[in-house]
């Protein structure tokens, strides 16, 4: 039998690129970036001022985080 929890939730905010968004708890941030159109490859992401090496995309989002992602361009 499944019970839902008075008070519980699905979704937690956190502000991308400076936009605020609402994410499903668990969500990491490799998911997140993906579901936006960016690659692991092509990208440089920072968390909380902290920048995100290629394992800490696996890192799961937390309440409030404030994530940066820019997409790395190379040419002449």
């Amino acid at each position: 039998m499944n019970k839902i929890r008075k008070g519980a939730r699905d979704g937690m905010k956190i502000t991308f690129n400076g936009t605020p968004q609402e994410v499903a708890d668990g969500t990491a941030v490799a998911e997140f970036l993906a579901g936006r159109g960016f690659k692991p490859a092509e990208v440089v992401a920072e968390i909380n001022g902290e920048i995100l090496n290629a394992e800490e995309l696996g890192r799961v989002l937390g309440e409030g985080d404030a994530l940066n992602a820019f997409r790395v361009v190379a040419g002449g």
